[in-house]
């Protein structure tokens, strides 16, 4: 499997956390960074367990799908954080982090 830069792919998914939410008037940047650094790292664990043949694409996709619910809770819990900005955030974080992934491993599973 190659190498993915954690740090890098997620300083940029926290960008797009932050552009999703930057009209709720809240300093989401603290969260955003905590977020997209959980995601990536889950994200990339989970590559590396479908890469091996230790899980399915099934099973990768429902374990990012558990990353993914549980980090938009973390969002909704900010104050004027909505669902729809929870999730517009995390799909763009995941967006970056997929394309990652898909380029280091050419798995297609976010």
């Amino acid at each position: 499997m190659s190498s993915i830069d954690i740090g890098a792919v997620a300083g940029e998914a926290a960008q797009k956390i932050v552009q999703a939410l930057a009209g709720t008037g809240k300093d989401v940047a603290s969260y955003a960074q905590a977020e997209a650094k959980k995601l990536a790292t889950s994200a990339v664990e989970i590559a590396e367990l479908r890469a091996s043949g230790k899980i399915t694409d099934e099973e990768a996709k429902l374990h990012i799908d558990i990353q993914k619910h549980a980090s938009r809770a973390v969002l909704m819990a900010i104050e004027g954080v909505s669902i729809l900005g929870a999730e517009q955030a995390i799909n763009g974080a995941l967006s970056v982090i997929g394309g990652a992934i898909k380029a280091a491993t050419g798995l297609s599973f976010i």
